[in-house]
Order: structure tokens, then sequence, then C-alpha cells
């Protein structure tokens, strides 16, 4: 068993993945506004609003990490124990051997 304390994050991975949530949740705003409005603009529309709500998410995970990276060196940080997973039962080349004969 492993003991750590994640005391810092990455600001790229996290705006990254904010961004992909929030292209994810907000393309089902911008399908319904296509839908809707049945025209090209509604399409258009639709890509800007689905754009526009996975660059806020992206900006909010920005805030989001730059709060935790100001505040954890002074709280101690998260605690995190990290165990290796149990060992798989050891499979010999000759169970796997697929070759015709």
């Amino acid at each position: 068993m492993f003991n750590y304390k994640l005391i810092r994050l990455g600001y790229r991975p996290v705006f990254y993945l904010m961004f992909a949530g929030g292209i994810c949740t907000g393309s089902i705003v911008g399908l319904l506004f296509a839908i809707m409005d049945r025209s090209s603009l509604g399409f258009f529309g639709g890509a800007f609003i689905t754009f526009l709500a996975g660059l806020t998410s992206g900006i909010f995970g920005l805030v989001y990490t730059l709060v935790f990276n100001a505040l954890a060196p002074t709280t101690g940080g998260i605690p995190l124990q990290i165990a290796p997973l149990p060992d798989a039962p050891n499979q010999d080349q000759s169970s796997l051997d697929l070759s015709a004969k």
C-alpha cells in the first residue's frame, strides 16, 4: 500500500475534461435548439451553444483548479491510498496456443 497526498492538479487535463463534459451536455441543448428552429441557422446556433457550454465548463474547471491549488497546500491536501491489484491467475502459453495442429 502506498500513501500519497494530492496537493496540486494540472490545469490542462482539468480543462480538457471539463470542456469535453460541457460539450457533451451542451450538445443536448444545441440539438434541441437546432431541431426547434429547423434551419441551417438553428444548426449553427446549436453548434455555437454547444461550444459555448464546453468553453464555460472548461473555464469553471480552471477556476476550481486555481482555488484547489491555492488552498490544498495550506490544508494538507487530499490523502490518497493506492493499493495494487490482486494478482491474476497465471496462464501458461500452452493454454493460449491457438495455432492449428
